[in-house]
């Protein structure tokens, strides 16, 4: 498993960044406080940086280190943010402090590549994945693609059909799914001019499952952990104990008058994948 992220961006008050970095620090990283001159002073640590702004971000992510936004940021905030790249917001009450995840899970053997032209899409789905447990392939040019689909394996292909003419990717892209076993996921604007001749031509038969771009999020981390759908999936176990307890009669539901031993059954809820709840929580902004 692997570091999720390598800074810290906050505005949470010192007490709770303190805690913040406890935790941290429990978790077995070296953390420091940097400002946007320093940083480069403490290599092989967690930075914290308590007066963020997109500059430092931009300035780390161009070092190839993940930052992660912790705590509340405004609307406009986020959007700036997230358009020059970061990934990764938590903004949970520090009571939660324990949610919070620090690595991904472990490698899976499947594998991920992606073709969408948009550079900042690309990066965030690069670090989703990556997030869990997935290997992970952008590509920039669609002769790229091919040869990435060729020559490696691809268990998934994320296709943006918008930035694409089907009529001269499909017979390509026909003859590598004949030769490679690949389920793809298609984005596709439905409110598009030309969408029936788009469909005609044969995208569904290369991408199984068709989305829009604003549905996109939403059906990905929604499919996280991957399984198969033999029946309706509950993300929630129930464990029952049988116990004994007083139970009381109040009078005027202030004063009890009178009590008993009873048996009774206590159930309690626990989250089925709790790790990977709280990892799908840092991408919940993208919904």
């Amino acid at each position: 498993m692997d570091s999720l992220f390598g800074a810290v961006l906050t505005q949470l008050p010192d007490l709770e960044k303190n805690l913040l970095v406890s935790w941290l620090q429990v978790q077995g990283f070296v953390v420091k406080e940097c400002t946007q001159k320093t940083w480069k002073d403490h290599p092989d640590s967690i930075r914290i940086f308590s007066k963020p702004t997109p500059e430092i971000a931009k300035e780390l992510l161009d070092w190839s280190i993940e930052p992660i936004l912790c705590g509340n940021f405004t609307k406009e905030e986020k959007e700036i943010y997230k358009n020059i790249g970061v990934s990764l917001l938590w903004e949970k009450p520090y009571t939660e402090i324990h949610t919070l995840p620090c690595k991904t899970l472990p490698m899976s053997k499947l594998t991920w590549v992606v073709y969408t032209k948009d550079q900042t899409l690309d990066k965030h789905l690069s670090v989703f994945l990556k997030s869990m447990g997935q290997t992970v392939f952008t590509e920039g040019s669609i002769e790229f693609l091919y040869k990435r689909i060729q020559t490696g394996p691809c268990h998934f292909l994320i296709l943006d059909w918008d930035v694409m003419d089907p009529r001269t990717v499909i017979p390509e892209l026909s003859k590598l799914k004949r030769e490679k076993q690949f389920l793809s996921i298609g984005i596709k604007d439905f409110m598009k001019e030309h969408l029936y001749r788009d469909l005609k031509t044969g995208i569904g038969t290369i991408s199984e499952v068709l989305v829009s771009k604003s549905d996109f999020w939403d059906v990905l981390l929604h499919s996280f952990p991957l399984s198969e759908e033999s029946k309706e999936r509950s993300d929630w176990k129930e464990i029952s104990n049988s116990v004994s307890k007083l139970s009381f009669t109040f009078q005027e539901k202030q004063i009890p008058i009178a009590m008993q031993l009873v048996e009774t059954t206590v159930l309690k809820k626990t989250p089925v994948f709790p790790q990977i709840q709280n990892l799908l929580d840092l991408y919940n902004w993208f919904l």
